[in-house]
């Protein structure tokens, strides 16, 4: 069974905020489905959204007991990045969970 997808929103807002005070950037307010982690609209750079994606790896195992590799071949072979934003990174997620 996929995790529900405000409960992957939650673990990405968490490791977002963490990543953000980390590198001293400015807090984001109402962490949500349209915020920006990559391209227009996002003060983060290609490093950062690796390091957020490595530290959500490890959340999601945590908190669901599975191994995700979020950063393979399905995801860079999009047209549209699974990055780009909140929702659509937790739409990834819940669309590759491994299996139990």
């Amino acid at each position: 069974m996929s995790p529900a997808a405000n409960e992957v929103e939650e673990l990405i807002a968490a490791s977002l905020r963490e990543l953000r005070q980390d590198l001293a950037l400015p807090g984001l307010d109402g962490i949500g489905p349209s915020t920006p982690l990559l391209g227009g609209g996002s003060d983060l750079d290609s490093m950062a959204v690796v390091h957020l994606i490595a530290d959500l790896e490890g959340r999601l195992q945590a908190r669901f007991g599975r191994n995700w590799i979020l950063a393979d071949e399905r995801a860079l072979s999009r047209t549209r990045s699974p990055f780009r934003t909140v929702g659509d990174l937790a739409r990834f997620i819940v669309e590759t969970t491994p299996a139990a």
